[in-house]
């Protein structure tokens, strides 16, 4: 049990120290930063990197002139259902889906039941914002 807990922290530590190295040179409001944390975002996502999904960099980039999202959650072949961008966003990101970024694992949920959808929109219009890549 306590090797696992000391693996479990050492990982955590290694992730946050990657993420600290990894993001773009702008300000992180700390609220924005606290919900990323508390919600686990970065085991699967990196500012700029990839790891188990786009990076965010990358999520800003592909959504930056759309205005509308369409979430097809798990089947890809449907037609899905048309969005605001921003709430189609955070309904991909809490209840998971495949399909968009074929080269990564399809998105797990986080907030299946949606307690957490005020921090998931301000994560996803914190990463909608992020400038270009150079």
């Amino acid at each position: 049990m306590v090797k696992r807990m000391s693996v479990a922290l050492v990982a955590m530590m290694i992730g946050m120290s990657a993420h600290a190295a990894d993001a773009p040179d702008i300000q992180i409001p700390k609220e924005t930063q606290a919900h990323i944390k508390a919600l686990g975002c970065e085991s699967c996502h990196g500012w700029t990197r990839t790891k188990f999904g786009p990076s965010w960099q990358d999520v800003a980039d592909r959504y930056r002139s759309k205005s509308s999202y369409v979430y097809k959650g798990f089947n890809s072949s449907s037609p899905g259902e048309e969005l605001a961008l921003v709430p189609g966003l955070v309904k991909k990101v809490s209840k998971g889906g495949k399909g968009e970024w074929s080269d990564y694992a399809p998105m797990a949920h986080i907030d299946q039941k949606g307690a957490h959808a005020d921090e998931i929109t301000d994560i996803v219009k914190f990463i909608l914002a992020l400038p270009p890549k150079k």
